[in-house]
Formats: structure tokens, C-alpha cells, sequence
């Protein structure tokens, strides 16, 4: 007989025949249920990188279990109304309006579905997986093993190894991710960590942790939210790992304290850049860098590969205030950026032992965002930053959030709404090219699924 548990007030049983397959007993109803599954992972083990479907962001309702295997399956689905600022709707259509910033209309999409499958074995070992699903195709987005073993009583020591994202990601809790969150830390790579946590007290701690990845390729990232719309701009980060030519290690540590709720971390990468995803989508991109020292097209082995980022972070959960404050500075050869972001939050229990519109939370948050000498006057009376749109990776941004989120039922089903102004910095004093802001703000309602 196979089990499948739900949580007490919606298990469920599928009988089939089954050696040695056992769960819990139904509560309140049988019900056939047929789906194909996939070999994935627990509820988290524990990794030391941000996981999305953790027990405590995404608790388990869907488990086969068998002896100490177990299954678990997970899921997400986001329906999302964007709105540039902007002209838009069908009396404003501009048919030639590819990636330039034109007209605007409002759309509906479906942003995300995704399927997380984990299998856990042997008590402390797992296999994670993220399947995610779009209209414009379907992807891993991770797979990893973890693990966990506490020896002695108060040291734990955690290992992760595969694709997910960096661990130093942080839950973010709004849909948009922070800009420096979007460049450094949001997208997936191959590594291998080891986390150590020291328990102190009760609820005070440290931990030490080590990383080795394979260098993730520099990439176009967006500004906005409303990434697949036609008109919005970009900057510069590392997107999803892929192999390409040359791309070599990546080192990282972290420290983290935490005691009664307070927290923070130090933590730092170190690499080299490879030319392909690397020097040249720099020298490509940035279209003043070729005409710089460091970048001479012709001698590859001339060029500054230099690669680093660190920061710091520090926050504060309890009575219901969530706090966040984080900074980070990198180089990616003569590219030298720095941004941060605070964020505060309040998350208030309207009806705490009711199903229906269970809290409501209220967001604020602001960013900003520099590169360096990007304004600077070269010897030919040319700067590095451009105010044509096609260059809006050399602009700094300023941009502030506010977020509504309401759980309308159960931690199941979630209603946001997201509201960005994004400010822009494109100008050049020194040769008397003056600010321009674009009408770049942006709304974001979204109805999310969580199962």
C-alpha cells in the first residue's frame, strides 16, 4: 500500500500494491490522485543556499513515503499584470516598436511555473530539483545535493553541491528582485559549499562557509520586472550558468552572526574572467572600453581579467518587522560598481486561526545603484556612459519600492502589489549632456499559487 501524506486537514491515501510502503493514516478524506513524478529532493535539508521551497516558505503537502525514502512535491505558479509607464493600448500600438522605448500597453502573463521534486534518504541526505516552466519554453533551474551531519552537539556542518543559486541569496520578499540581488547573487551556477554553524546559545550562532563554482557568463539583466516586455532596459550581471570557453573557478567564503532575531553577514567572491562571456561582452558592450588600455583587442594576454564582489548585509526579524539592509561593490575588469538597498516590512495577522485572508504586509524599499567613472571625460572628449537607451548599462539608478502582500488563503495563495519608481541617471555633465529620466515606473499585480 503507497501513502501519500498531506498536512492533518487535507491527507489523503492511494492504494496500490506496494511492499513495505507506509505513511500516515487519513484524517478527513480518500482521494485517487494520479501524477507522474521525477527524482528531485526534500523539504531543503537544510542548504545552505536560499531555497525557495523550504518548509518554513513552502511546507509540504504532497509526500510518498517509503521506510526512510521519501518524496515530496512541490509547486508555484504566478499570474502577473505589468504596466509601464507609458502610452500604451490598441490606439497607441507602434508596430516598430522592438526594443526601443516606445508605446506601452499592459499584459498578462503567466511569469513562472514551476515544480520543485525532492528526495530525501538516509536521514540527512537529499536531491533537489526546480523545473521551471514558461510560454516560452521550460528549463532546470536547479539541481543539487545536500546534506547535513551535527557533530559534536553544537557544530552542524552542511554541504551542497550542483546547480542552484549563490549562498549568499537571501530571501527578498517581494517579487522584484533588488538590482544588486539581479546582477550578483539571483541567478543559478555550479558549485560545491560547506557550511559550518556553531550554536552558542538558544537563539544565538555563527557560521563559517566555503564555495567553489564554475564562473557564471556576464549577461543582460533587467531593470524592471516586465523582462519579456518589448521597451525595457538593462544592465549588467552574471545570468545562468552555462559552459563557455575559459570559464574558470570562482572562490567565496561567508561569515554570518545571528542572535534574538538580528543578523549579519560578510561575504566575498574572487575568480578570473575568461574573454568569451567575459572580457569581450565588456569591451562589446561597453563600447568606449575598447579604446581603453586594458582592453587591446588584439593581445587577449594584455587584457585586465581581474573578478570580484563582496558585501555586507544585516537585518532583523520579530513582531512581525522584517528589516534588510545590503551593499555590494564589485570589478569585473575596469568595470568598478557599487549598490545597495534597505527594506522594511510589516507583517500583521488579520485573522490568525482563520483560512481566509490569514496577513497583510506592508513593503517599503529603496536602492541605488553607481558605477565609477563612468562620467569621466577621455582624451577624445568621450565618456564611458552614453544617454541613448541602447546604453543603459552605463546609467546609475536610484529606485523605490512599495509592496502590499495579502494572503488570501492559507500560506497557499498570495495577492501582491508591486509599485517601482525607477530613476535614471544618464547624463554627463562634463561634456553638458544633462539627465534625461525615461517614464520607467512600474506596476506589478500578481496572484501567486504556492502548493
Amino acid at each position: 500500500m503507497v501513502r501519500l501524506f498531506f498536512p492533518p486537514d487535507s491527507a489523503f491515501l492511494v492504494n496500490a500494491p506496494s511492499p513495505r510502503l507506509w505513511g500516515l493514516p487519513v484524517r478527513r478524506r480518500s482521494i485517487l490522485i494520479v501524477f507522474s513524478v521525477q527524482l528531485a529532493a526534500l523539504h531543503s535539508a537544510n542548504g545552505q543556499s536560499f531555497d525557495e521551497f523550504s518548509e518554513r516558505r513552502s511546507p509540504s503537502h504532497f509526500r510518498l513515503q517509503s521506510g526512510d525514502l521519501s518524496l515530496t512535491l512541490k509547486g508555484e505558479v504566478e499570474l502577473e499584470l505589468h504596466d509601464l509607464q507609458g502610452s500604451g493600448g490598441a490606439t497607441h500600438d507602434s508596430p516598430t516598436d522592438t526594443r526601443t522605448l516606445g508605446t506601452r500597453s499592459p499584459f498578462v502573463e503567466i511569469d513562472a511555473f514551476w515544480l520543485a521534486l525532492r528526495f530525501a534518504f538516509a536521514d540527512q541526505l537529499a536531491i533537489n530539483s526546480i523545473l521551471e516552466f514558461d510560454q516560452s519554453g521550460a528549463r532546470i533551474g536547479a539541481v543539487y545535493f545536500s546534506g547535513k551531519l551535527r557533530w559534536p552537539e553544537r557544530l552542524e556542518h552542511r554541504f551542497e553541491a550542483g546547480l542552484h543559486t549563490p549562498f549568499v541569496k537571501v530571501e527578498r520578499r517581494t517579487e522584484r528582485y533588488p538590482l544588486i540581488g539581479t546582477i550578483y547573487w539571483r541567478h543559478p551556477e555550479f558549485h560545491i559549499t560547506y557550511n559550518a554553524r556553531l550554536r552558542l546559545a538558544r537563539e544565538t550562532g555563527i557560521a563559517l562557509g566555503v564555495s567553489v563554482a564554475i564562473m557564471r557568463p556576464l549577461a543582460f539583466l533587467p531593470v524592471q520586472e516586465s523582462s519579456s516586455q518589448q521597451g525595457t532596459i538593462n544592465l549588467l550581471g552574471y545570468g545562468p550558468a552555462r559552459f563557455f570557453s575559459g570559464n574558470g573557478p570562482v572562490y567565496g567564503a561567508r561569515f554570518h552572526a545571528h542572535t534574538h532575531g538580528a543578523y549579519a553577514t560578510l561575504f566575498g567572491f574572487l575568480g578570473s574572467l575568461s574573454a568569451e562571456a567575459g572580457t569581450d561582452e565588456l569591451r562589446n558592450n561597453f563600447s568606449r572600453f575598447q579604446d581603453l588600455p586594458g582592453y587591446n583587442s588584439e593581445d587577449k594576454q594584455q587584457q585586465d581579467t581581474t573578478f570580484y564582489w563582496a558585501g555586507l548585509r544585516t537585518g532583523y526579524d520579530g513582531y512581525g518587522f522584517h528589516f534588510l539592509a545590503e551593499a555590494i561593490f564589485s570589478r569585473e575588469s575596469l568595470l568598478q560598481r557599487q549598490g545597495f538597498y534597505a527594506q522594511l516590512s510589516y507583517e500583521l495577522e488579520l485573522r490568525p486561526e482563520k483560512k481566509l485572508f490569514c496577513t497583510i504586509e506592508l513593503l517599503t524599499r529603496y536602492e541605488r545603484y553607481r558605477l565609477k567613472d563612468t562620467t569621466v571625460v577621455l582624451d577624445d572628449d568621450g565618456a564611458l556612459r552614453s544617454p541613448a537607451p541602447s546604453e543603459a548599462i552605463t546609467w546609475d539608478y536610484d529606485i523605490a519600492t512599495a509592496a502590499l502582500i495579502v494572503t488570501i488563503y492559507r500560506q497557499l495563495l498570495r495577492l501582491r502589489f508591486e509599485y517601482y519608481w525607477v530613476g535614471e541617471a544618464n547624463g554627463v555633465p562634463a561634456l553638458g549632456i544633462a539627465n534625461s529620466p525615461l517614464k520607467n515606473d512600474e506596476l506589478l499585480v500578481q496572484l501567486e499559487l504556492r502548493f
